[in-house]
């Protein structure tokens, strides 16, 4: 059974802090006890499937190298990912994957608005941490401010309820494809609703099945969302959001009869930041 996580805490404050990981790879650990001994590496963290429990037979272990940096000043682009191979022909396999990156680009990411910087960290497993830095950054990455949070779900509400009602109307004209494009909007933007209202980032593509079961979502967001993916049925949106609403009301987001006026706030110019980050693509 998936572990679900606390509504209230924040995975990554549960997860930082350096300590041995006994699922690393055997060539991941020694390559491992390598890099503790080089001066340029600041911080060694397991990021990825391993840190959530996912991983299966296909999977590696995925690490970012923390660098001072003037080491990593030092490196090409290409330069910035090391990759460690166990076996050789038809049994060779990728043991880790490792993103060589700095410090300085780890705290960076707090105050990023992309779910990509943010998501991994919110399970992430600092292997190595003499300064005590790291843990601290690894934990201000995961954590979702709550302003963010809140002009998120205003957004997001807004993105799954408007591309729906389109998708209506486009089905009337019989445009299938056009219209499966907006439900796809509508999942998305519901997908952001589930995760928000727990304090979380929204998953790689690949992972989201696997981390919607991680969700408590007692009003069955995550599969209306994945069901809206298939089906195209803008009404299976519109009962989500129904079912939603007692919890976005609590979160300050106006129900049905509020929509419009929320709706003539956010597209005024004065918002066009907020919209460049908050809108579903």
């Amino acid at each position: 059974m998936v572990k679900k996580f606390s509504q209230h805490t924040a995975p990554a404050e549960r997860s930082a802090g350096a300590r041995a990981f006994p699922g690393l790879e055997p060539l991941t650990q020694a390559k491992l006890e390598e890099w503790k001994r080089d001066p340029d590496v600041v911080g060694v963290i397991l990021v990825g499937s391993k840190t959530r429990g996912f991983h299966d037979e296909l999977s590696d272990d995925d690490l970012e190298v923390l660098l001072e940096e003037s080491a990593y000043a030092r490196l090409a682009p290409t330069e910035c990912i090391a990759l460690g191979y166990e076996g050789e022909g038809d049994t060779k396999r990728l043991a880790y994957d490792a993103q060589l990156t700095s410090l300085a680009d780890l705290v960076r990411k707090r105050t990023s608005p992309i779910d990509l910087d943010r998501w991994p960290y919110e399970r992430a497993i600092v292997l190595y941490d003499p300064s005590g830095r790291v843990a601290e950054a690894v934990v201000a990455a995961g954590r979702m401010d709550p302003e963010f949070r809140a002009t998120r779900l205003k957004h997001a509400m807004l993105d799954a309820a408007i591309a729906a009602r389109r998708a209506e109307k486009t089905l009337r004209r019989g445009y299938e494809g056009a219209a499966r494009m907006l439900l796809a909007r509508s999942a998305r933007a519901l997908v952001r609703i589930a995760f928000a209202l727990e304090h979380r980032w929204v998953p790689l593509d690949h992972w989201l099945e696997r981390e919607l079961e991680t969700l408590p979502d007692p009003e069955h967001v995550g599969p209306a969302a994945l069901e809206v993916m298939v089906t195209p049925k803008p009404e299976i949106v519109f009962a989500a959001l129904e079912r939603l609403q007692p919890q976005l009301a609590e979160a300050g987001v106006p129900g049905a009869e509020g929509r419009l006026q929320l709706f003539l706030e956010l597209i005024h110019p004065s918002h066009a930041a907020e919209r460049a980050i908050h809108a579903v693509q």
